[in-house]
């Protein structure tokens, strides 16, 4: 698939943290045990995530080595230490929590893993989760408002009255210097320092205002101090509540994932995962999550990268993807066959990340089987 993504450096974290629902991820799927699931590796979570339902195996996979790095660190994480290092070392107790633990363990690491984490940790003091390049650009957003104007952001994670939020925002945020902030912050020319411009090449519409109108929609519709998407994009991993942490980093599931890593249900790839997906190595999965790699592609090589998908001749697939400012599938395509009922269901759920525009389910199942034509038999035969 050509991506702009062949045209960014690939030399540094730049996810520390999955933005796509695993929630959402595995309604979309509909995961049997029966599956083979591919994921993009990212930061790892999703593809733990993924090995907590139980499928057949897990394949994460990403253009990014350093994203594989992550993932194959937080992998020996769960296998060799307690719960309580892999959360501190995530950054989920604090700044203070991070150096001591990883001074800790470091004596214990293989060299190969010792050698690459030490720079790490001695230059990200606050742990993985805010380190990432978009992660750190996300987090930088609260300390530009007025304290006044953080203290009432900070408000919106304390209501338990939908009505009650929803006010707050209106009368306290919206209209109000916030909404002038966050627009800046979050458009074009400030953006790239959170993803590079060459990933915009294709986007149809400015980030800024998009992700305001979503904002402002989300507000509206769920209770924030709920959701874990909202609650890291605006405060980082302070003070977030286990039952909203992702599956793989809530502590009720770590001895389970433990026992799914050994045995050996996992695999990581590097490379690019349409091309994995359409070569004979990828013909055995049934199931994949692409999460937004369509982003960075024209409408043209969506549309015929999503079609060898869904003609792939050796096995049915079923894939996710999600959208950030594209539009792809966002209308009938011949040879593209959307889920359109799952899609726009998954698309209202709770839970998820407010940025994102929509979510799209493709399955070869939905592909019309060709009618053959009627064979005429003779009444004299």
């Amino acid at each position: 698939m050509h991506s702009e993504f062949y045209n960014v450096a690939l030399d540094r974290i730049r996810y520390s943290l999955v933005w796509e629902s695993s929630a959402t991820l595995c309604q979309a799927l509909q995961l049997q045990a029966t599956d083979d699931v591919l994921v993009i590796s990212s930061a790892g979570c999703n593809a733990f995530n993924v090995l907590l339902q139980e499928p057949r195996s897990v394949t994460a996979i990403d253009l990014n080595p350093v994203q594989n790095h992550l993932l194959r660190f937080k992998q020996y994480l769960v296998v060799h230490h307690e719960p309580q290092v892999l959360r501190a070392l995530l950054g989920l107790d604090g700044p203070a929590a991070v150096l001591p633990t990883w001074h800790a363990i470091e004596p214990t690491l293989p060299e190969e893993l010792r050698a690459y984490w030490a720079p790490f940790f001695e230059s990200h003091t606050a742990g993985i989760l805010p380190a990432g390049r978009l992660e750190s650009y996300l987090l930088g957003f609260l300390p530009t408002l007025s304290p006044e104007l953080q203290a009432k952001v900070r408000q919106l994670a304390a209501f338990d009255s939908l009505v009650e939020q929803r006010r707050w925002f209106m009368d306290e945020l919206h209209g109000t210097a916030f909404e002038d902030q966050f627009i800046s912050y979050f458009d074009d020319a400030n953006l790239s320092r959170g993803r590079d411009t060459k990933l915009f090449r294709y986007a149809p519409e400015s980030g800024g205002q998009a992700f305001y109108r979503r904002l402002v929609r989300h507000a509206s519709t769920e209770l924030l101090r709920d959701n874990f998407f909202f609650r890291f994009f605006f405060f980082g991993p302070e003070n977030l509540p286990e039952a909203i942490l992702p599956p793989c980093y809530q502590q009720q599931n770590f001895y389970r994932l433990r026992a799914l890593l050994q045995q050996g249900k996992l695999t990581v790839v590097t490379g690019e995962a349409t091309e994995f997906l359409l070569s004979e190595a990828g013909q055995h999965i049934s199931k994949a999550s692409l999460s937004n790699i369509f982003e960075y592609v024209s409408p043209v090589e969506f549309q015929r990268t999503s079609r060898a998908l869904m003609s792939r001749p050796q096995q049915p697939l079923r894939l996710v993807f999600w959208n950030l400012l594209q539009e792809h599938a966002s209308h009938v395509v011949p040879g593209v066959p959307l889920d359109r009922a799952t899609s726009l269901a998954l698309g209202r759920q709770p839970g998820a990340c407010f940025y994102f525009r929509d979510v799209r389910v493709l399955d070869t199942a939905l592909v019309p089987t060709p009618v053959s034509a009627p064979v005429l038999v003779s009444a004299h035969a």
